[in-house]
């Protein structure tokens, strides 16, 4: 098909499910999103980023390609799927979802004209080899600010080298609400940014300080309900809430009318809800109209809720954050009782991450304006958070203020050691063989670490060193370009080495201007069991990017050309830098070939293809020749398990694994006997098959004939359960 007959058939498939194109979405088809041009999309939540990727994909199928819709959540890939089924399945296109899964090839993901799945499952694809990937057109992928997430960002990275790489003459559609510096990401990607600040409801946001945070929270949540609006406030953790939601419920209850009663009644008791196996404590709040959500509910529980969000039924949610990627559940006003991280109440959330949250706020439609508000315990807090999260704007006339978003710019996190070696062995199982200087200059030289640091002075001179680390290469991995060159040559002052043993190198530095300063690299652990890391008296050894002082770069540079192969072990412990080469080939996972190239062994394919993090297969490697019976089999898995979901387990994991495969207990009441939440026990299982796979692959490839039978055996037993699960389970 032509592409001007394309770009025909695409329109009237949105003419006839009665979408017109609006804003965002007109710019884009201007600018040849119709023509197979690469975009990325920077926009206010509600402004339409969405329907510009669903052009972009159905242009891709009308052309005879494939089309891919990548998202970081699973819920959100579920509603997305049910977007796209409901418009478009009734022009022939089939939609399919996959998530998870990682031991699965997806061959069988071929028969379908769209794919929606998340970010972790693409790269699992691409890892496996997925035949069909060539046939891919257009990749849409929302929430491209997830590139500077810890952990899951460099894999986002990673994932987006290799598929420009894989298939030619790829469209890709980037799209996100929250974003700074969108200019250089999109030219990273190789889109053309189409950016707007306009939302279809103005967001007004305030932020308030307060002594009694809840009282504030009630006093705006009911002026909102008392509206006929609705509600959503985000707390730091599950039990806040949870406490939250208790709180409010039974004064959002009464602001329900009689007949609005009786109709939520009704929906609860309906045939389609009425096997949802709702938390008793969750359908007495929904009775009142009001819910909490979080990842610890069950997929059924989570989806009525929304539902009846949806339909203005539920007027409050109190949720964590897990409500703020990308669901499409707008409210009128958006309450954050706390800035802080739910992780480190020292910490402060990222600015992109605030405003996800408050873009929730404004329902088009149904509201002029929206109300996003940040609660603070004080007034020294509050303008802490206004000036880290908004520009301020003063009216002087009115002596009011207006506060307008700020967002943080995309940072790469591929640097990170653990990242770095497991890129390492994913782009040489990609090449089947390769140099050092291949993935350094080639592939991971197209990654957007080093098209940042290239445009960035302040970046340190060395942004990735794959091979082994001298002291020379750490210095470099901490300092600017000039510094260095500047210590080669000692105009940087002159350097006295006075300390120099195995965990300690020292001396005194003089700087070319006067004034000496004591230095010291120390791979010491101090009491808290921490490396006691770079130390300078001038009181600023390290900068928050990790850039080192100019007195301890001329001490490094120093002890790097005269103290050899000690410098070489002391300075790269003393910074926490690894070589992520060395690391595979400790490991096992990587090996040299006959014209002294590198390729992944056997162990090292398995462990790529399995989606393995490098400390999760560290650990199963060192623990696998020791698991001899079914004991030291469940204390490996629960190991495993904790590692990969960042969640400390105890005895009731080992407990909830026993009742599954030798009762037949309800999945509900084995959640409940073992403290664990049901959306959560669904998780460790789909977490425990994976790994028992992996653990069975690994078994196998070492010749541990028992762990092999027992891995296997639990795992069938555990699919066992699944396949028989009766209604009781459901």
């Amino acid at each position: 098909m032509a592409v001007s007959d394309a770009t025909s058939r695409v329109e009237q498939m949105i003419n006839k499910v009665g979408i017109k194109p609006r804003g965002v979405q007109t710019v884009a088809k201007e600018k040849g999103l119709l023509e197979g041009k690469s975009l990325m999309v920077c926009s206010p939540t509600g402004s339409g980023k969405t329907l510009v990727g669903e052009m972009a994909l159905l242009r891709a199928v009308t052309l005879g390609k494939k089309g891919m819709f990548l998202v970081p959540l699973r819920a959100l890939a579920v509603q997305v799927t049910q977007v796209l089924k409901d418009r478009y399945e009734v022009f022939g296109i089939t939609i399919g979802l996959s998530t998870g899964d990682f031991h699965d090839s997806g061959e069988d993901l071929a028969e379908y004209d769209v794919l929606v799945t998340t970010f972790e499952r693409t790269d699992s694809l691409l890892r496996r080899g997925a035949n069909w990937i060539g046939e891919v057109g257009t990749v849409v992928i929302d929430e491209i600010q997830t590139l500077s997430q810890p952990g899951r960002g460099a894999r986002l990275e990673s994932l987006i080298i290799r598929l420009k790489r894989m298939v030619s003459e790829l469209q890709i559609i980037a799209l996100s609400a929250t974003i700074g510096a969108p200019d250089e990401l999109a030219e990273w990607i190789g889109c053309e940014l189409v950016e707007s600040d306009e939302r279809p409801v103005p967001l007004v946001c305030r932020v308030i300080s307060t002594a009694n945070k809840n009282h504030s929270i009630k006093n705006l949540v009911m002026s909102t309900v008392q509206s006929d609006a609705q509600a959503i406030v985000f707390s730091r953790t599950r039990r806040e809430a949870e406490a939250q939601a208790l709180r409010l419920a039974e004064d959002v209850g009464r602001q329900f009318s009689t007949r609005e009663k009786d109709q939520l009644d009704l929906e609860l008791r309906s045939i389609e809800n009425s096997t949802v196996n709702v938390p008793s404590d969750i359908r007495a709040l929904l009775h009142d109209g009001t819910a909490y959500h979080h990842a610890g509910l069950d997929y059924q529980t989570r989806r009525l809720i929304e539902k009846l969000f949806n339909r203005g039924l539920v007027r409050l949610i109190c949720s964590t954050s897990t409500l703020a990627a990308g669901m499409d559940l707008p409210a009128r006003t958006v309450v954050l009782s706390s800035a802080r991280s739910p992780s480190d109440y020292r910490s402060f959330l990222t600015a992109n991450s605030i405003h996800q949250m408050l873009g929730r706020a404004g329902r088009p439609g149904h509201d002029r304006v929206g109300f996003g508000v940040i609660i603070a315990g004080s007034t020294g807090e509050a303008d802490m958070i206004k000036d880290r999260y908004f520009d301020r704007i003063l009216e002087d006339e009115a002596k009011s203020e207006t506060l307008l978003p700020r967002y943080n710019p995309i940072s790469s996190v591929l640097g990170e050691p653990n990242a770095l070696a497991e890129q390492l062995l994913v782009m040489l199982d990609m090449l089947s063989s390769a140099s050092i200087d291949d993935i350094e200059e080639g592939v991971l030289g197209e990654s957007y670490l080093v098209h940042c640091a290239i445009r960035d002075t302040q970046a340190p001179m060395r942004v990735i060193h794959l091979g082994e680390i001298s002291a020379e290469a750490a210095i470099e991995r901490h300092a600017l370009p000039d510094t260095v060159h500047s210590a080669r040559k000692g105009v940087l002052g002159e350097s006295r080495i006075r300390e120099q043993h195995e965990t300690v190198i020292g001396g005194i530095v003089t700087g070319f201007q006067g004034g000496q300063f004591t230095c010291r690299f120390s791979a010491r652990l101090s009491s808290a069991g921490t490396t006691e890391g770079a130390q300078c008296s001038c009181g600023k050894p390290m900068s928050e990017s990790g850039i080192l002082c100019h007195h301890l770069v001329a001490l490094g540079v120093n002890a790097a050309k005269g103290l050899g192969t000690l410098a070489d072990y002391v300075i790269p412990l003393a910074l926490s830098e690894t070589s992520p080469l060395a690391l595979l080939i400790r490991l096992g996972l990587v090996e040299g070939d006959e014209e002294d190239r590198l390729k992944p062994t056997r162990l090292g394919m398995a462990a790529n293809r399995l989606y393995l993090s490098i400390p999760t297969v560290r650990e199963l490697l060192a623990l696998i020749p020791s698991t001899e019976d079914s004991p030291r089999l469940l204390w490996l898995l629960r190991h495993l398990v904790s590692i990969e979901s960042g969640v400390g387990l105890d005895d009731s994991f080992d407990n909830m694994l026993a009742a599954l495969v030798s009762t037949d207990i309800p999945l509900k009441q084995v959640a409940d006997q073992n403290s664990i939440s049901l959306g959560d026990m669904y998780g460790l299982i789909e977490t425990s098959r994976w790994l028992l796979h992996s653990i069975a692959v690994a078994a196998e490839l070492g010749g541990l004939a028992k762990v092999l039978g027992m891995s296997r055996s639990l795992l069938e037993a555990i699919e066992e359960r699944f396949r028989n699960r009766g209604e009781h389970d459901k």
